[in-house]
């Protein structure tokens, strides 16, 4: 987590620095917990209204909260609120802010994202998982492949985008925000049933062969050639990662609960599972695996113990604190000036991003109906399910920026389908998979308590 170098702490002050972490640490959650009740008055789920008060923070609109260094400037009142409150001047109160907000980006954020999928992980039946695996497999499949040719020959042939930019626009529609879509699923109380499980099971495959995908594409951007070496140490370190987990789920499990079980705090079993995941999150990062899946794999690994359900009702309000964290983050980075009329490459950038929606929508919508129909499952679902683009898509983005190989009205058109598939994806699900909520055992069991 970035902080201030100590030297400028010292000059501005380490009372204007933790003023400026409170007051924007009070911004978010004040934000998440009003639109997350607008949504519920609303009967919509709540990530949405995370995203939504993202939006309206963000550098599209008041730029209360924004998470990159001199690209927007901040609100004047946000500062001149630190400044009255900390007697400080302006150029202290924008630089102790600016850094915090950054922290709390990099930082929070990413924590709010791990801890959720560390509690999917855990909700999630394993058993189920398996034995869906094999339609998982197919709708992740499909949903990589049509996505990716579609969007990628379309952009070729229909507004005469170069190849390397289509191919990595292409890719840009492949993989699955694993969060977003778990996050809604949980929110329904279908994460457990078998279109919920197929959705998780598929997202998890989408995010690897996107990452896989990622790298092949950046390979020929650099180089100009595939690194086949590089590729096959990505593809050989996962399927060891995901076979690892399969293969030591029961006796990790065993051993947590035997080491758990000895410690005398009273805490130990929250802590524990705590460590757990960040140290499966980050031995995940350091095999240049993505991190959500380290922490998806850790609450899968623990899903079998004994005391899950505790560990699920002990964990959930951490949940609660980091995740929306995590979705405001995604929304108030998100810039909407793209959608302006008045500037030519935006309506460039709207043609293509028309395309994009449509080709990011339709196509991981035939991968859920490729599962055969005496399967009895809800296809629409778990098509819709594969829908949401949201951080993943962003990477992509940022990516492509970094590197110089997207035109603006290229980046335009990703960052609106992103926004696009983002907003509508938990809209369709609501209404796909119905308004009956079944809630996860250990919430009817708090919920009966609590009456």
């Amino acid at each position: 987590m970035p902080q201030l170098p100590l030297a400028e702490v010292g000059v501005i002050g380490e009372s204007v620095v933790f003023s400026a972490l409170l007051i924007s640490a009070t911004i978010i959650f004040l934000t998440s917990t009003v639109w997350e009740e607008a949504c519920a008055w609303l009967k919509l789920p709540p990530v949405l209204g995370q995203l939504m008060g993202g939006l309206l923070l963000g550098v599209s609109a008041l730029k209360i909260l924004v998470f990159a260094e001199g690209e927007f400037a901040i609100n004047p009142g946000v500062i001149e609120l630190i400044r009255q409150t900390t007697a400080t001047d302006v150029t202290s109160a924008t630089i102790a802010y600016t850094h915090q907000l950054i922290a709390i980006s990099e930082g929070a954020a990413n924590l709010g994202v791990i801890a959720l999928l560390f509690f999917i992980g855990l909700e999630s039946d394993f058993d189920q998982l398996l034995r869906v695996g094999p339609q998982a497999a197919m709708v992740a499949g499909a949903g990589v492949i049509l996505p990716f040719l579609l969007g990628t020959l379309g952009l070729m042939t229909l507004f005469e985008v170069a190849p390397l930019p289509a191919i990595f626009s292409g890719a840009a529609l492949t993989a699955t925000s694993i969060g977003i879509t778990a996050k809604v699923l949980q929110e329904l109380g279908h994460l457990k049933s078998k279109e919920g499980q197929i959705i998780i099971g598929a997202a998890v495959l989408d995010d690897l062969l996107g990452i896989l995908i990622l790298a092949l594409v950046v390979s020929l951007v650099k180089d100009g050639t595939v690194d086949l070496a590089g590729l096959a140490y990505l593809l050989l370190t996962t399927v060891v990662f995901v076979g690892s987990v399969a293969w030591l789920r029961t006796p990790i499990g065993q051993a947590f609960e035997a080491i758990t079980g000895r410690l005398r705090s009273e805490n130990s079993l929250l802590i524990g599972a705590i460590i757990f995941a960040l140290l499966v999150a980050a031995i995940a990062n350091a095999i240049h695996l993505e991190a959500i899946l380290g922490a998806f794999a850790a609450g899968v690994v623990l899903s079998g113990i004994t005391q899950r359900e505790a560990l699920l009702e002990q964990f959930q309000p951490m949940v609660g604190v980091l995740a929306p964290v995590f979705f405001i983050v995604v929304g108030a980075k998100t810039d909407l000036s793209v959608l302006s009329p008045n500037n030519p490459e935006s309506l460039a950038g709207l043609a293509i991003a028309a395309f994009l929606i449509l080709v990011a929508i339709l196509g991981k919508i035939a991968a859920g109906y490729l599962i055969p129909h005496a399967a009895s499952v809800n296809r629409l679902a778990i098509g819709m399910g594969m829908v949401p683009r949201g951080e993943v898509g962003l990477v992509f983005v940022g990516i492509g920026a970094s590197l110089n190989i997207l035109s603006s009205a290229l980046t335009a058109a990703i960052v609106l389908m992103v926004i696009a598939t983002t907003f509508i994806a938990p809209l369709l699900l609501r209404w796909t998979l119905g308004s009956k909520v079944v809630a996860p055992s250990h919430l009817i069991a708090k919920s009966t308590t609590d009456a």
